[in-house]
């Protein structure tokens, strides 16, 4: 992993991996279907029993749960509003994305060197390369197929920590001092306008209630997160075909 300024630092960050495969409903799901067909059959085998399906939407997607198969008529059974989400109509054609992990946890390496500069004197402990690294499991790679694998990076907020109780000015009473370079900057809160607008006759049940906020459709980075950067940050995610293999075990 590199930036422009060379192989980036990683120290203190933690990595989280994701990987899924993609399809296509073959027609029409209602809430109340359990089970359902895929356009072409593309994705029916690289699904496994307890794999998740994460419907393409960006606000409010249905989750999904596998629980069974139809190998003759290619069927997948599956329990709805899994994760506490809203079983919902799908038309014929609507995307979705097949789990095979979730934040997985994921390791960082980092390489360092002592580096002879020109004058002959020794740079120590240079940086030279950055990896991410995950380690496939026996269930991440037993189906074949192409899948997608998104890495995401998270920094944590740092924690204030006081230091030891002190009577710093001989007053007799307990002075707590804060270590400054542990303290984080906390934005203070901003009161925006109320833009809700009125309510209007005639609009269908199926709207969004205007009672929603950000966080209700996923919106943040979690709490103690300070950020959270994924890769690759040009594309959907790195393309990884598995190939299947007669000597694989039963």
């Amino acid at each position: 992993m590199e930036d422009c300024d060379g192989p980036m630092d990683l120290t203190g960050l933690i990595l989280e991996a994701t990987m899924w495969a993609k399809a296509k409903f073959k027609k029409t799901l209602e809430p109340t279907d359990t089970y359902f067909a895929l356009a072409d059959n593309i994705g029916f085998h690289q699904i496994m029993v307890g794999d998740i399906i994460i419907m393409d939407r960006s606000r409010l997607p249905e989750h999904m749960l596998v629980t069974g198969f139809d190998e003759d008529n290619r069927f997948v059974l599956v329990e709805r509003g899994y994760h506490g989400t809203t079983p919902q109509k799908w038309k014929k054609g609507s995307s979705l994305r097949i789990m095979k992990f979730m934040g997985a946890t994921s390791q960082t390496e980092m390489i360092y060197q002592d580096i002879i500069q020109m004058d002959g004197t020794t740079t120590q402990n240079v940086l030279v390369d950055s990896f991410f690294v995950y380690e496939w499991g026996p269930n991440d790679t037993c189906l074949p197929g192409c899948y997608y694998l998104e890495f995401k990076l998270i920094k944590m907020l740092d924690a204030i920590v006081p230091e030891e109780p002190t009577d710093l000015d001989g007053d007799g009473d307990t002075d707590v001092v804060i270590n400054p370079s542990v303290i984080t900057w906390v934005p203070s809160t901003i009161v925006l306008p109320d833009i809700t607008p009125s309510p209007i006759s005639g609009i269908p049940p199926s709207f969004t209630s205007p009672d929603e906020t950000p966080s209700t459709f996923g919106c943040g980075v979690g709490a103690g997160v300070d950020w959270v950067r994924r890769f690759p940050v040009d594309s959907e995610g790195f393309l990884i075909k598995i190939f299947d293999s007669p000597t694989a075990e039963n």
